[in-house]
């Protein structure tokens, strides 16, 4: 079988994390596609749809305001792990500042068990949004790369 001279050949048995030459070709193969801009506007609308934009953006405010965070870096962190699907956070109920978590309308998400939900209110993606980014990225990769056994 004769590969498309527009697609890179990637074998199965390649670690991914292992080859940086081909993680950059990856990444201007799909630049070149605009397969990052498909995949950014797919999941930019997932976010949006459930209500997770608005989330973070409140989740965001209540942080600053509360002093909790004080730094975009300290926002970041906090946003990161609390975003994460199944995440717990840290698990002896305390932030590393020793305080009990982020007052988000009057609970801290360790208080009730963990991130809370897009329903419930909280920024963890949902499960919808991680589908859909993985659906979306293999179309993309395989539309710039070409798998061989």
């Amino acid at each position: 079988m004769s590969r498309s001279p527009s697609k890179l050949p990637i074998s199965s048995s390649i670690h991914y994390s292992s080859s940086p030459s081909l993680q950059s070709d990856i990444a201007s193969a799909l630049t070149a596609s605009r397969g990052v801009k498909r995949i950014e506007s797919t999941l930019r609308h997932s976010l949006q749809s459930t209500g997770w934009t608005d989330n973070l953006r409140t989740y965001c405010l209540d942080l600053l305001r509360s002093g909790e965070c004080s730094t975009y870096d300290e926002l970041m962190t906090r946003i990161v792990k609390d975003s994460r699907p199944g995440g717990k956070g840290e698990s002896d109920g305390k932030s590393a500042d020793g305080t009990n978590g982020n007052a988000v309308n009057g609970e801290t998400d360790r208080q009730i068990g963990g991130p809370r939900s897009v329903e419930e209110g909280g920024i963890q993606i949902p499960q919808t949004t991680v589908k859909e980014g993985l659906r979306v990225v293999r179309a993309e990769l395989e539309q710039v790369c070409e798998i061989v056994d």
